[in-house]
């Protein structure tokens, strides 16, 4: 019995000084929606007391695991592997850290080509009929079966614009209405792709092994937008 009573005192005790000393400030921190840690003095902030404006882009955060591919955004990319596995092995060995990456088929803009070409005629009919014509006279020339010049005839395409311009003025001479225009010539690359934020995870020590055994692969930024599809 003398213990149970010393035991009843002690917790009395106990619950008076919490009352008097911790309560206070424990129910002000209540009151305000917010509660006080006591390790490191951080603050939980509750969901009610984030704003409207920040509150979308704390979401987007936490799904996106703290990288988004916001407008504007610059992803990085490692490559091109010739080989699938080349590019298997590395990314592995990122993922193995930690780091976002993925493999991707990415189109790459490589050299600039120059279309000689007659602008599209109104029917497959019509546009096989020029082109006869145009075969009869000696002028090496084909129909263009799709895409924005369909039904256009194109008498070639040029690596070099002053060929492209020459052909073209060689052609208006011989009365045929032939321009040219440029555009790029796409090709398919296998590239590793990095969110924002994911390559600056990766220590120095890493780029530079990874320059020492694969010496011909490039590290580039290009637009999020561009790449991530």
């Amino acid at each position: 019995m003398r213990w149970i009573a010393l035991s009843l005192v002690t917790l009395n005790i106990g619950i008076f000084a919490w009352f008097l000393l911790i309560a206070p400030g424990y129910q002000a921190d209540m009151a305000s929606g917010s509660l006080s840690l006591g390790f490191d003095g951080h603050k939980i902030v509750l969901l009610s007391e984030i704003s409207p404006e920040e509150l979308p882009a704390a979401k987007k955060t936490s799904e996106s695991g703290g990288a988004s591919f916001g407008a504007g955004q610059l992803c990085t990319l490692v490559g091109p592997f010739a080989e699938e596995y080349q590019g298997e092995n590395i990314l592995q060995r990122m993922q193995s850290l930690q780091v976002r990456a993925e493999l991707r088929e990415i189109e790459m803009q490589g050299q600039m080509r120059y279309w000689v070409y007659l602008s599209p005629l109104s029917s497959r009919r019509e546009a096989y009929n020029r082109l006869r014509e145009l075969q009869s006279r000696g002028i090496d020339s084909y129909v263009i079966p799709k895409g924005a010049l369909e039904n256009g005839i194109s008498f070639g395409i040029f690596s070099e614009r002053a060929r492209a311009e020459s052909h073209t003025e060689s052609l208006k001479e011989k009365g045929v209405g032939a321009r040219f225009k440029e555009e790029p010539q796409m090709r398919s690359e296998r590239w590793i792709l990095m969110p924002p934020g994911s390559a600056e995870r990766l220590a120095t020590e890493f780029w530079q092994q990874l320059q020492l055994e694969h010496a011909e692969l490039v590290r580039r930024h290009n637009l999020c937008s561009e790449v991530a599809g």
